[in-house]
């Protein structure tokens, strides 16, 4: 009986080939070769079938079916039912299953139930998948897991192809490394480079960081990203944003271009611009195109532009925050500052602010020059200001009157963002009005002395002291003359003083003309005589022609000494 089996199938065997040979020859299709224990007769699916059972094998050239048991179709012998432990392998391609439709004609294999897939250092598994021998391209569409050496990856939809060694997925796709997690809507993996490209809104979890995207690669290796399309990374110290996003994991180098933002994840700080380079390890940042620096605090957005900016963190203590340096066409915009200058240090752990060459100030009513100033912020707000060389400080008063003060060296201190006092160190000289009221003023005092001080209130001068004998005198109304009314030096730039809008406008690399000076206003003209003071109202106490001071005066002018 052994002997009449095998002599059965190796019959069937020679039967099928040559009838597969035949349709082969007439029809130009491939050859297919079956074997198994036994054949029977049968119908399946209203079609007649030859029915083979035990240890059927099915070969097509490289390819190789193994199972259990398979129907063949009579009317095309190419096609075929196979069922239970189906086994396809070719080349280092190896595939199970429990059942599959094998089509030797369109060398198309669909199998289902419990499919893996193997391939080299690769394996699928998936409850159904379509593969085309001829092309080597296999894709699921009922949720696939692929596990690598390395990696695992599970999406909805996907694709390989055997040849290049690529994998494609889409919906819920999900890529788990030893470096990275990637969560993808659509996405492809080249087993050979380990490189990942995705095409729709992808998120990249990293030690690098968090990187968001809508297009791009990514060398799991490596850690090389190139990302397009709202691309973004989150870091220890920065949320990056631009159009396009690349990173260098051996440099730890980020470039960003196009509609640039980095946000420091310690503060409020934002800075903007078209481009961005970020040094992570040395803890650099430039920013070029247009940069603005924006810091929020209690509702209150300080704007600071320039034609670069460059962030240095503090790498030795990363509790501290770092410097922002400005450099060329410096400009500032707060709702009650506002600034310019050529070049700026702004020491975000401290909020001092440094600014050299040109520096204009303007506070409220206020305008402050100097050849070099620093400003001490407190909550954001400007509290102190120290002003060297050339120092000069204008106010105006209720009736346009232009209180001036200049020396060597000038400390103002504010309140509320409001001028309270100012304190002048070397060649002090003063000239300010006094009034009656807000309705007239009774002169004009003007002082000379080593060093000063002078209080405002609501931005009003109140009194002057002085530390020296000063050489002062009062000049009534009907007296003054317009050089009178100037200390040398006096010039007032309310015309150049920044809007929020010219803080913002961008850039275009060309250096505009510098507005033209306005001549100063005269001011109004006052009576002839001094009007007596309003009811509860009081004059400021002007400074003697003799340079003679009050008890209260000289002790006041004591402690000018004390906050130097």
């Amino acid at each position: 009986m052994k002997f009449t089996k095998i002599g059965f199938i190796s019959l069937f065997s020679l039967l099928s080939v040559v009838a597969a040979f035949g349709q082969s020859t007439q029809q130009e299709k491939p050859r297919v070769e079956a074997s198994s224990d036994s054949l029977k007769a049968g119908t399946y699916n209203g079609e007649k079938v030859q029915r083979l059972l035990g240890h059927v094998v099915i070969r097509q050239g490289a390819t190789t079916v193994t199972s259990d048991s398979a129907y063949r179709y009579s009317s095309d012998l190419n096609k075929m039912e196979v069922f239970s432990n189906v086994h396809i392998t070719q080349g280092t391609m190896d595939a199970t299953s429990s059942t599959a439709s094998y089509d030797g004609t369109s060398r198309i294999a669909n199998m289902r139930g419990n499919v893996v897939l193997r391939d080299e250092q690769m394996t699928l598994t998936t409850p159904t998948l379509h593969y085309n021998l001829d092309a080597k391209h296999a894709y699921y569409t009922e949720a696939g897991n692929i596990v690598g050496p390395d990696y695992t990856i599970q999406s909805q939809f996907g694709t390989y192809t055997t040849e290049n060694k690529v994998l494609s997925f889409k919906k819920n796709v999900r890529y788990l490394g030893q470096n990275a997690e990637v969560l993808s809507d659509t996405m492809a993996y080249n087993t050979v480079s380990k490189i990942v490209e995705f095409f729709g809104p992808t998120t990249i979890k990293s030690p690098d960081g968090t990187l968001f995207a809508n297009r791009g690669t990514y060398n799991t290796v490596t850690r090389e990203s190139n990302f397009r399309g709202n691309a973004s990374i989150k870091t220890p110290d920065y949320l990056i944003r631009g159009n396009t996003l690349t990173y260098s994991k051996e440099k730890e180098y980020y470039t960003a271009t196009g509609n640039v933002s980095m946000t420091s994840i310690k503060d409020t700080t934002v800075i903007t611009g078209q481009t961005a380079l970020y040094w992570r390890a040395r803890g650099r940042s430039k920013v070029f195109g247009s940069p603005v620096m924006r810091s929020i605090v209690s509702r209150d957005t300080m704007y600071l532009s320039a034609d670069t900016l460059l962030s240095v963190e503090n790498v030795k203590d990363k509790t501290k925050k770092g410097k922002l340096y400005a450099y060329h066409d410096v400009r500032i915009f707060k709702s009650d500052l506002q600034g310019l200058c050529d070049s700026l240090t702004y020491d975000l752990n401290d909020s001092i602010i440094y600014m050299s060459r040109n520096p204009r100030l303007w506070a409220n009513k206020n305008q402050m020059t100097a050849d070099s100033v620093i400003m001490q912020l407190r909550n954001n707000t400007l509290d102190q200001m120290r002003m060297y060389g050339n120092s000069f400080a204008i106010s105006v008063d209720t009736l346009e009157n232009y209180n001036q003060v200049k020396g060597r060296r000038m400390n103002a201190y504010f309140a509320d963002g409001k001028i309270r006092r100012i304190d002048v160190n070397g060649n002090a000289e003063s000239l300010y009005f006094a009034l009656q009221g807000d309705s007239a003023t009774m002169g004009m005092n003007r002082a000379l002395s080593s060093d000063m001080r002078m209080m405002f209130q609501d931005g009003q001068v109140q009194y002057i002291t002085f530390l020296e004998q000063p050489d002062a005198k009062l000049i009534p109304p009907h007296e003054l003359e317009d050089p009178d009314k100037r200390l040398k030096g006096f010039v007032w730039r309310s015309d150049e003083k920044p809007s929020r809008a010219y803080v913002l406008e961008k850039r275009t690399g060309k250096k505009k003309a510098a507005p033209a000076k306005a001549p100063a206003p005269v001011p109004p003209k006052t009576a002839s005589t001094p009007a007596k003071a309003a009811s509860g109202g009081k004059a400021a106490a002007p400074a003697t022609s003799k340079g003679k001071l009050k008890a209260k005066d000289r002790r006041a002018a004591g402690r000018v000494e004390a906050v130097q």
